[in-house]
């Protein structure tokens, strides 16, 4: 892999990470806050996690990680060690706080939520719980963003 197609992969992941980290935390500032306030506030909230899986947002949420660990680990000559350093870190903040919390915390929430057909009392806790860990998505989203311009910035 050349050094020009490394730095666009990199970029890559400072777009990608950069739209994730806006996404979250447009959920956590005021989409959350306008769905409480809806009537239909949790249908709506249903159905956005029904569509997700059909979104460009997540290809790019599903990749960031392994291409960021491969970028880590494999890079042409001439990338210093903290770049691969900065990838590195940013990969497992994303990871970690991201992915993994994605996964352990705000799916099985989702589910819960669609499985009671948006039951109130279900979704007056959704709102709190989904959110709290919505927030710490959004500032390892940013940290991550944070260190692949870092790394992008050191390879220009």
């Amino acid at each position: 892999m050349g050094m020009a197609l490394y730095a666009s992969m990199v970029l890559g992941l400072v777009m990608m990470t950069g739209l994730g980290a806006g996404v979250f935390l447009a959920f956590s500032d005021f989409i959350m806050r306008g769905l409480q306030r809806a009537e239909a506030g949790a249908g709506a909230m249903i159905a956005i996690n029904q569509v997700i899986f059909r979104s460009i947002f997540l290809t790019g949420f599903m990749l960031t990680t392994p291409v960021a660990a491969g970028l880590a680990i494999w890079a042409p000559d001439g990338v210093s060690d903290e770049v691969r350093a900065l990838i590195g870190a940013g990969a497992v903040i994303y990871g970690v706080l991201v992915f993994g919390l994605t996964a352990v915390r705000n799916v099985p929430l989702n589910k819960q939520l669609e499985a009671s057909g948006g039951e109130a009392s279900v979704w007056g806790r959704y709102l709190r719980v989904w959110t709290v860990w919505n927030h710490v998505r959004s500032v390892g989203a940013i940290m991550a963003f944070g260190l692949f311009v870092l790394a992008f910035a050191r390879l220009i």
